[in-house]
């Protein structure tokens, strides 16, 4: 797929499209490209026992959640009976402004939201998170490990955080930092101000929004191994082994939210044959009950927590890493994103 955005034209003839394919056969709409107010276009929906609606249209080539309330004003100035914001591509927290902002939305990721009380309609859709016309490594991009140290460092501190104490936690530039920090700001993932520092950082969001780039079952290399003595005996021998690990995902969810541990462990550690080596653990296909992860860079293993004689990743990693695990990974980390 290119990674050039489509056209205006384009966008708005796919948004009309889909919201055409949401409503019944027999309803007509028409479409006015001009108008005289802060609508790009209108589209007039007509049932056949003649109620009517008209929808004030913005289009947006991209569109930050800190902006959102200023687009919906100027919207909902035009003479409409619904205002629908359209674009390439909505993130999440865009979308969430807009509906708190009472604006539908649509883009061509499949993500869409339409309310009308005459005729009625509730149009829901949910889409792509991932901006399909992106650039796979640039600013707004948070795979790469350095984005990655950022992200944990606003995540496992407490504000405020300047911009050069936090280039020397992350170990990199301060301009890469602010250029990222801007960012978490128009994304409203944090509070920072203006040239100044971040005082506010709004954790769970951050890390739904690192979650996408980093992918946790991507960016590692996983490798699995059976233990004879069951999940009990492979803990106790990581703990007693003398070596750097530290569990994560749903054995990080077991701990904090005190639920039973899963069938399987995963951990990170420095060089999984070596470490199944030393515990006893042999390797296998299928049916394993440990994971060794080799990460793809130290942070993973940095900053985490003990409980139960047990080494942990810090509750961050442990929860992007929830969200991109298999079920009931993402609820779990729900879970631990909305308790304290």
């Amino acid at each position: 797929m290119s990674n050039t955005a489509p056209s205006d034209n384009v966008v708005l003839r796919q948004a009309i499209e889909q919201i055409q394919s949401c409503l019944p056969a027999h309803w007509s709409t028409s479409l006015a490209l001009k108008t005289n107010d802060a609508a790009d276009a209108r589209l007039t929906i007509r049932t056949p026992a003649g109620a009517s609606a008209a929808l004030a249209i913005g289009a947006r080539r991209q569109l930050d959640p800190r902006l959102v309330g200023e687009v919906a004003g100027a919207l909902r100035s035009a003479a409409a009976d619904a205002f629908v914001v359209i674009a390439p591509f909505l993130g999440a927290r865009t979308r969430e402004r807009l509906t708190d902002e009472g604006v539908g939305y649509v883009d061509l990721a499949g993500n869409m939201r339409l309310v009308l009380d005459r005729p009625t309609v509730l149009i829901a859709a949910r889409g792509g998170e991932k901006n399909p016309w992106a650039e796979p490594r640039n600013t707004r991009s948070l795979h790469a490990a350095k984005a990655s140290r950022l992200v944990r460092a606003l995540c496992d501190g407490e504000p405020p955080f300047g911009v050069r104490q936090l280039a020397g936690t992350v170990g990199t530039d301060p301009g890469y930092v602010s250029r990222l920090l801007d960012l978490f700001h128009r994304e409203e993932l944090c509070e920072r101000a203006p040239r100044g520092p971040v005082t506010l950082v709004h954790r769970a969001r951050l890390i739904r929004r690192w979650a996408l780039d980093y992918r946790f079952r991507e960016a590692h290399r996983f490798v699995s191994f059976a233990h004879a003595h069951g999940v009990p005996g492979a803990l106790a021998a990581l703990r007693d082994a003398g070596v750097p690990y530290a569990l994560t995902a749903r054995a990080g969810a077991a701990a904090l939210l005190e639920v039973a541990l899963p069938g399987t462990v995963t951990a990170y550690v420095d060089n999984p044959e070596r470490v199944a080596a030393t515990i006893g653990a042999v390797p296998v296909d299928a049916g394993g009950n440990l994971v060794l992860i080799d990460a793809f860079d130290p942070f993973a293993l940095e900053g985490g927590f003990e409980a139960g004689g047990l080494r942990y990743a810090a509750r961050a990693q442990i929860i992007a890493d929830l969200l991109d695990s298999p079920p009931p990974g993402p609820a779990q980390a729900a879970s631990l994103m909305s308790g304290p």
